[in-house]
């Protein structure tokens, strides 16, 4: 169990985290602002002051959160509700070729609608596509992986651009506002 003054701290870095004020910080985040939980882990015990701090010590502070500022379902996934941005990169994006294939990861529950209607920018203008599947995390009870094939979809015109190291964001408003389900295959 976290002390009183460690849980405050615990929380005011997971709201920074979670809501993506730094570019430095390198989680995959899906359209949704889920990102997913063991590399989130992985990144706060590189913290000081964090580095014993364990996926219990993060329930604790979901679950004790006065502001009810965390979703987590106790799986793969977590975010906050609300004030998820995107990384403010807009106008500083250089424009590349993508590699052959992209990954995408989001909640299970909304893998139906992914693979029907296309993968959507709903709370950030972009849609991050990781360049590894390790980047976004191990398939659990509720993560799922998409292949995007990315390289078919920019000979179709979809911009792609490169943000940092293992991830890539697409401008899918370039191209009728979605990637088409056409591009995307299931893990």
């Amino acid at each position: 169990m976290l002390a009183s003054h460690e849980q405050v701290r615990l929380r005011k870095r997971l709201l920074s985290i979670l809501r993506q004020n730094s570019e430095q910080i390198q989680l995959y985040y899906d359209t949704y602002g889920y990102t997913p939980v063991e590399p989130l882990l992985a990144y706060l015990r590189t913290l000081k002051g964090c580095e014993t701090i364990t996926r219990s010590d993060l329930w604790e502070i979901v679950e004790n959160d006065p502001g009810h500022f965390f979703e987590w379902d106790e799986g793969a996934l977590i975010r906050t509700t609300h004030g998820f941005m995107p990384v403010k990169t807009k106008g500083r994006l250089a424009e590349v070729a993508p590699p052959e294939v992209l990954y995408y990861g989001t909640h299970r529950k909304l893998i139906r609608q992914v693979m029907a209607g296309g993968l959507l920018p709903i709370a950030s203008e972009y849609i991050q596509l990781a360049l590894a599947v390790d980047a976004i995390g191990i398939p659990h009870d509720t993560l799922s992986l998409v292949v995007v094939q990315a390289q078919e979809a920019y000979s179709a015109g979809v911009r792609f651009y490169k943000v940092c190291s293992p991830y890539s964001l697409t401008d899918p408003f370039f191209f009728s506002g979605v990637i088409s389900p056409e591009y995307l295959e299931l893990i």
